[in-house]
């Protein structure tokens, strides 16, 4: 998340920072965006209040909990730690965070493999809408990364290039975009190339 988008999610969950909400939903989704952008306090605040108001609940508990303290264990530079608290609750997936979230902790800790397993899973997925349009362009771009780690590079070419056709509609100034054709203008035909995991 760039710090525009991190402004953004500060504006839309206000309300939740400031301890005027008691939707779990809510609660998940902001703290999971306070993580990716790297401000872990009002991540850290949201969570708690999250599980002091489900302290039983299975989902919380087993499930959105575990998502947010992945995020902010893989941003803190502890990625397997991340990878360990999302593999501890795997039985409980239900939701097209669990995937990415472990795709892109497994990419963070050196192992594009798995990575690339947990992207290509979150994938051929298709429930054609919901979340699954916000997550499978997501998850193209880390496999585009998990193969780049791996040193293949028609996969690499090809995975970018099913993440570009996604977006092909896409605002052009977005970051995640920009540094996707980034990454794809540096790509050699035969040697390694190295990404960020995230």
């Amino acid at each position: 998340m760039c710090s525009s988008d991190l402004g953004l999610a500060r504006g839309l969950c206000r309300h939740s920072v400031e301890g005027d909400t008691d939707s779990v939903f809510e609660l998940w989704r902001c703290a999971e965006a306070f993580a990716d952008g790297g401000d872990f306090t009002n991540a850290e605040a949201l969570a708690a209040k999250l599980n002091r108001i489900a302290p039983e609940d299975t989902i919380e508990q087993k499930v959105q909990l575990p998502l947010i303290r992945s995020i902010i264990e893989r941003q803190r530079g502890n990625p397997s730690e991340a990878v360990n608290l999302l593999v501890q609750t795997e039985s409980y997936k239900f939701t097209l965070d669990f995937p990415y979230r472990l795709g892109q902790a497994y990419l963070a800790a050196n192992q594009p493999a798995k990575a690339a397993e947990q992207f290509r899973t979150l994938i051929d997925d298709d429930r054609g809408g919901g979340w699954w349009q916000v997550y499978a362009p997501l998850a193209q771009l880390g496999l585009a990364r998990a193969y780049a780690a791996q040193a293949d590079p028609q996969k690499i070419r090809k995975a970018y290039d099913d993440f570009f056709t996604t977006w092909k509609d896409a605002d052009p100034s977005i970051p995640l975009l920009l540094q996707a054709k980034s990454e794809y203008k540096k790509l050699p035909t035969t040697a390694p190339v190295a990404l960020a995991g995230r």
